[in-house]
């Protein structure tokens, strides 16, 4: 597997990560089985990878 592949790959995998997440909030409003401080760390954890996506985006456009 070469590194674009690898990049690729991960990035398939963090989006899908970022709509489950999603799902699961939106459903739990309902049932509200999730801890709120089990939220925040579950977005918080969403935003910290997002911001690592988005740094590592703008240095392979730099890169070109």
């Amino acid at each position: 597997m070469t590194k674009q592949e690898f990049t690729e790959r991960t990035y398939d995998h963090l989006v899908g990560w970022f709509c489950e997440i999603d799902l699961l909030l939106k459903e739990d409003r309902k049932d509200k089985k999730i801890e709120p401080s089990q939220k925040r760390q579950l977005i918080s954890t969403a935003q910290s990878l997002l911001h690592d996506v988005l740094d590592n985006l703008e240095d392979e456009q730099k890169a070109l």
